[in-house]
């Protein structure tokens, strides 16, 4: 059985680890999210999240957060070794966890 948790040497934690990714990343656009993305010397990926308050109130926002937290933690081993931080655009409504699965599966497949 592959290992599906979520532990904290998978997250971004820290500001500094944030801005260093905005500033020297590279970036995907998809349909309801963007990813920037930079290489790190782990082995293994790292997920960073943003949700400005134009996404919605704090439970929208928060179970966009749970859903990207989801599609990474079943799906970690697809994505390159790399920090990522996930940005949900602006205007777009919540998608289904299919729909999003997709569209982050066919972003990191971009990276």
């Amino acid at each position: 059985m592959r290992d599906q948790s979520f532990p904290k040497a998978f997250r971004l934690l820290k500001r500094e680890e944030f801005k260093k990714v905005y500033a020297r990343g590279k970036r995907v656009v998809g349909r309801y999210i963007l990813i920037h993305a930079l290489p790190n010397a782990l082995g293994h990926p790292r997920l960073g999240i943003t949700v400005t308050k134009r996404s919605g109130k704090a439970v929208v926002r928060n179970r966009w957060k749970r859903l990207i937290r989801e599609v990474f933690r079943r799906n970690k081993e697809l994505f390159p070794a790399m920090d990522m931080v996930v940005t949900v655009k602006k205007g777009v409504q919540l998608p289904s966890y299919r729909e999003l699965e997709k569209d982050m599966l066919g972003l990191a497949r971009r990276l």
